[in-house]
């Protein structure tokens, strides 16, 4: 960028931007992955379109299609085991059995389930080096829409990084601004009680509205690097990482199928890039 004309004070903003889509600064970001963001063509963006209703309408629907019986809450998977053609998923107090298995969980759960016949080496190694963004999100419930434009979003170079309006298109005088911190704005947002991180959030807004912390009523935050299950928001591909990590992590282990976000080619990162993949590897099972 720098050899294209771009000053020292539009890459610096440049890298502000593009940093919130990361979870960290672009510079440390695999340049692959970087251009799938940004330069891949495709004939939509992953922001394009919303579940009417929230996201959760997808998880109900699955439940309805496939039956509440069929789905396992709050049980954690201890072994995956194949034997003779048969894989046998093990959890504390059961046992499951299947022709074959399509293991969806992110790397940080991935490697506390015991395999066999074990991992091969080169897989475990990849499992290991790839690292999740740390990112908190931070919904703030305002009594009056300040900002104004319904589709309102702000970068900034404070702690709380990014703005956008979460109550868009819907009614009513109050409304919500979520601030979306990365990196190590992320983790000192995350070490603050809800009463500290939102009297640094509204303040942060001051030199946009003096009026800000004023009108702020309540918060609501996850910092999905304190996640125990994830242990960050998404897959954070470094240089170096996209060709060789990725490719160990996705292919399969004898009838132990691998899908998730983080093996998207085209959405990784999104829900799209988990839900592309989990039909990817449930149509090679069809096929054989």
């Amino acid at each position: 960028m720098k050899n294209l004309g771009l000053s020292d004070e539009e890459l610096r903003l440049r890298d502000l931007a593009d940093s919130t889509d990361f979870g960290e600064s672009i510079r440390f970001v695999s340049g692959y992955a970087a251009a799938g963001e940004y330069a891949i063509s495709c004939d939509h963006n992953e922001m394009d379109y919303k579940i009417i209703g929230g996201n959760s309408r997808l998880a109900e629907e699955f439940v309805k299609r496939i039956g509440a019986d069929s789905i396992k809450l709050n049980t954690l998977v201890e072994e995956i085991n194949q034997f003779k053609g048969i894989v046998t998923v093990k959890t504390k107090d059961a046992k499951f059995t299947a022709d074959a298995v399509i293991c969806t969980v992110p790397t940080a759960s991935l490697k506390k389930i015991k395999f066999t016949p074990e991992l091969p080496a080169v897989r475990q190694k990849a499992v290991e080096s790839l690292i999740y963004a740390r990112i908190i999100k931070n919904s703030v419930l305002y009594d009056e829409r300040f900002w104004e434009a319904d589709d309102f979003s702000m970068v900034t170079d404070a702690t709380s990084h990014y703005y956008f309006h979460s109550t868009q298109k819907q009614a009513g005088k109050q409304g919500i601004l979520t601030a979306y911190a990365i990196g190590d704005k992320a983790d000192v947002l995350a070490s603050q009680d809800d009463k500290r991180r939102m009297e640094i959030i509204t303040k942060d807004l001051i030199p946009f509205n003096s009026n800000a912390p004023n009108l702020a009523r309540g918060i609501a935050s996850y910092a999905w690097q304190r996640d125990e299950f994830t242990k960050g928001a998404y897959a954070l591909y470094r240089p170096g990482q996209w060709f060789g990590v990725r490719d160990h992590l996705l292919a399969p282990h004898g009838k132990v199928l691998f899908a998730g976000e983080h093996l998207s080619d085209l959405w990784q990162g999104f829900m799209e890039g988990a839900i592309e993949t989990g039909e990817a590897a449930a149509k090679s099972l069809i096929k054989t």
